[in-house]
């Protein structure tokens, strides 16, 4: 078994599980809304490895196609 598409297909959805922790933790700043570093860092791994667990499992295509298109 060929274990190096799903090492790509995790580390995109740990990029794209950090983006969207990122954005959320600078909106909270914007928002004067004050999230803990610790509670901040934890919610960000959590969200990163579940975003990377799923696309591994579910594919990167399947996942983009769900978003909303803007």
């Amino acid at each position: 078994m060929n274990s190096q598409p799903s090492i790509k297909r995790f580390s995109v959805g740990l990029l794209i599980g950090l983006m969207i922790s990122g954005l959320s933790w600078l909106c909270s700043v914007y928002f004067h809304v004050n999230i803990p570093l610790i509670q901040g860092i934890i919610g960000s791994l959590l969200l990163s490895i579940s975003f990377g667990i799923l696309a591994t499992f579910t594919g990167i295509e399947k996942i983009l196609d769900n978003l909303p298109e803007f």
